[in-house]
């Protein structure tokens, strides 16, 4: 699949799943904006990228912004000519028991996670509409589908982006807009490191998911790029679980 001349926007594009995509993006010919809230990191990936022959836009973007979602999408049109794919990956999580859960705790999350997700897709589908085509893909979460001790704003933030996803679906699709999401299980990225120097968690993964391996974040490039490709023509408002297994059944 490539997707020469086609302009991608990945937010939270700098680090993690968002740096996978970014790049997996750019060697499938597209023209990728790295839109991110750490603006160093973005730059130095578009130096890496565009060194290696791709081509790249380092954007700084807050999201829970809707002014700084909207000044994004204008420049990545300015720069590109348009917005042909939206990946909403930007997030943050917080881990601590229920009553711990501060309301700035609780607010920045859903702001991030959720309305962030709301107003980098209302910014970018205003452009996408003129086009009468687009392909709009949110980085949800296992964790939204199957609950997890300890990140109760992640999760209803991440429940949450599912629910956004098949609305926006729904009403989009009819405009040439297909919305779906990816969710994805334990992955080896630098926010999950943790989990993976710890014998106890590395054990429990083995067990838990069918496969036996945890996910890397090249298995959601492979997973968004089917979803943002023109191969997909009637996947839609679907959310794509994408970690070995994990949900499909617990116990015995």
């Amino acid at each position: 699949m490539t997707f020469n001349g086609k302009c991608v926007v990945v937010t939270g594009g700098a680090i993690g799943i968002g740096e996978a995509l970014s790049r997996g993006f750019a060697e499938s010919g597209a023209n990728v904006v790295i839109a991110d809230i750490d603006l160093e990191s973005a730059l130095q990936l578009e130096e890496s990228i565009v060194s290696s022959g791709g081509s790249a836009k380092a954007l700084q973007v807050d999201v829970a912004s809707l002014k700084s979602c909207q000044q994004m999408a204008n420049e990545a049109v300015k720069v590109f000519g348009s917005i042909d794919v939206l990946i909403n990956n930007a997030g943050v999580r917080y881990i601590a028991p229920f009553l711990e859960h501060d309301e700035d705790t609780w607010r920045r999350t859903i702001d991030i996670n959720l309305t962030g997700v709301f107003f980098a897709s209302q910014a970018c589908v205003a452009h996408m509409v003129e086009k009468g085509k687009g392909r709009i893909i949110n980085m949800a979460s296992v964790t939204g589908i199957l609950a997890l001790t300890k990140r109760v704003a992640y999760g209803a933030s991440k429940a949450g982006v599912i629910g956004l996803t098949r609305a926006m679906a729904y009403e989009l699709s009819s405009q040439g807009i297909v919305v779906n999401a990816i969710a994805p299980g334990p992955t080896e990225t630098p926010m999950n490191a943790p989990y993976f120097q710890d014998q106890a968690m590395i054990d429990t993964f083995r067990k838990e998911i069918p496969k036996g391996v945890w996910g890397q974040p090249e298995d959601h490039v492979k997973a968004a790029k089917f979803l943002a490709s023109e191969e997909n023509d009637y996947v839609c408002g679907a959310v794509l679980a994408v970690d070995g297994g994990w949900i499909t059944g617990k116990g015995y």
